[in-house]
């Protein structure tokens, strides 16, 4: 009975958070997050935010419509780091939880949400931790924040 139950929330969840289909999270974990245009996702937040959080400015030539920042990051038991970025453009925004390998140069998005609380707990589908070869603003966001992890 418990473990139906248990089935049915989660699939309740899952169509609660369901969403269209240019739209992120997807359910699909091969897929990767679009970091670029995320904040012109339904996701991001639309120019109202309660406590505005400033964050350390992430050079990003690659991407010079919108301004990155990095508001936090940690390290993980398993020697990754985790960083929140915040992506504005105009008076939209959106936060993201990435998860960056600087060892072997690996990155990929856990979270995506519209508040800095949201971000912490809610998935993003992205997938497992991958090169950042031929993805100019995922190696301009990784080398930022390996530099910060290290300095």
């Amino acid at each position: 009975m418990i473990r139906a139950m248990t089935a049915l929330l989660g699939g309740t969840l899952l169509a609660a958070c369901g969403t269209s289909g240019n739209s992120v999270p997807s359910t699909n974990a091969t897929e990767q997050v679009d970091l670029r245009h995320l904040v012109e996702t339904e996701i991001a937040g639309n120019g109202i935010e309660r406590y505005p959080l400033e964050g350390t400015v992430i050079p990003t030539p690659s991407d010079k419509q919108s301004r990155y920042e990095l508001l936090r990051q940690r390290k993980t038991a398993g020697g990754t780091t985790i960083a929140i970025l915040r992506q504005q453009r105009g008076d939209r925004f959106v936060y993201a939880r990435t998860e960056v390998d600087c060892e072997r140069n690996l990155f990929h998005v856990v979270g995506v949400a519209d508040t800095r609380a949201h971000v912490e707990t809610n998935v993003a589908h992205d997938g497992p931790l991958r090169p950042t070869a031929g993805l100019p603003l995922r190696q301009e966001l990784s080398r930022f924040i390996c530099q910060r992890a290290q300095a």
